[in-house]
């Protein structure tokens, strides 16, 4: 645009040439011709000017728009930093949101597990008040057992008292028969003695009578009598076993006295106290064998005849 008004205003200041004055032009029409060139370069001067100001404008324009530009740009870049920045944001909203959710999950989890927490405890109290009341009725219950106890401890007590004092009392009563079994064991007074020993064994003092009748048959005094008498005091006395040794003893040294019936009877009932039924039953078919007619062979037969049917 700027080249065209160059050209247009160096056409219009050229001078006439040769032709333009040979064609008989007056120099009225030269003035008025250099009056309109002088019109036209007055307006040529105008438009030069308005196209620098144009120029002008259009520089400032350019500036303008380079600034915008450049400002666009900043905004362009502002608006990418903004949006990472909103992306950053709505990053950090839903990590944020998540974790709001599992803080909200986790609160549900306290709530259930704070609930149940507060059950258990319901009924830990409740189991604790249980085994308060019994064991409250434990100690009620001990302290009666205690009571009840102590009262026992007291009557055993008085009981094992009593005891003594009869175990105190016995043991005199048996230091005195001990002193009363005592005898002089003098040969010279050997019939005394068998006196009194079968004295001793009427009153049924069957331990103080065997020691003397023992003694007599060791003098020897009449031996298968005193050994005989020695047995039938043990035997009385339940001691079943010396009764045994001592009716052996009085049948080997004399075995046709009067009282070998009693003897082989006892004998055969030691036997059975003794849980010896064999020789129990040996010893019923001897005294029933050998004196039948005695009451003890009689008695020896009806017990072996009452086996037999048992059978």
């Amino acid at each position: 645009m700027r080249f065209s008004l160059l050209l247009v205003g160096g056409l219009l200041c050229a001078e006439p040439s040769a032709f333009e004055l040979q064609s008989g032009a007056t120099k009225q029409e030269l003035k008025t011709l250099q009056s309109s060139n002088k019109n036209l370069g007055d307006i040529l001067a105008t438009l030069k000017g308005q196209t620098s100001s144009l120029l002008q404008g259009q520089e400032g324009l350019k500036s303008l728009v380079e600034g915008q530009g450049l400002r666009l740009k900043k905004a362009t870049s502002t608006l990418a930093t903004h949006s990472d920045n909103l992306k950053a944001l709505k990053n950090t909203q839903d990590a944020q949101a998540d974790l709001i959710k599992q803080q909200a999950q986790l609160i549900d989890t306290l709530k259930t597990q704070i609930q149940a927490n507060q059950e258990a405890l319901a009924n830990f109290e409740k189991k604790n008040a249980d085994t308060q009341k019994l064991l409250e009725n434990m100690r009620t219950d001990f302290a009666t057992k205690l009571q009840n106890l102590q009262k026992s401890i007291d009557i055993q007590a008085n009981a094992n008292n009593k005891k003594l004092r009869e175990l105190a009392s016995l043991q005199v009563q048996m230091l005195k028969a001990k002193k009363e079994s005592a005898f002089n064991k003098d040969p010279t007074q050997k019939e005394k003695i068998a006196k009194e020993a079968r004295e001793l064994f009427k009153q049924k003092r069957y331990k103080e009578a065997e020691e003397r009748f023992a003694w007599l048959a060791s003098l020897p005094f009449k031996p298968a009598y005193h050994e005989y008498m020695a047995g039938e005091s043990a035997y009385f006395n339940k001691a079943y076993q010396s009764a045994i040794a001592f009716y052996k003893k009085s049948a080997m040294l004399d075995d046709k006295v009067s009282y070998m019936p009693i003897l082989l009877y006892h004998t055969a009932w030691a036997f059975k106290n003794l849980k010896d039924h064999a020789n129990y039953k040996k010893f019923l078919q001897s005294v029933a064998k050998l004196y039948p007619k005695s009451d003890q062979g009689k008695e020896a037969q009806n017990l072996l005849d009452e086996k037999s049917k048992k059978r």
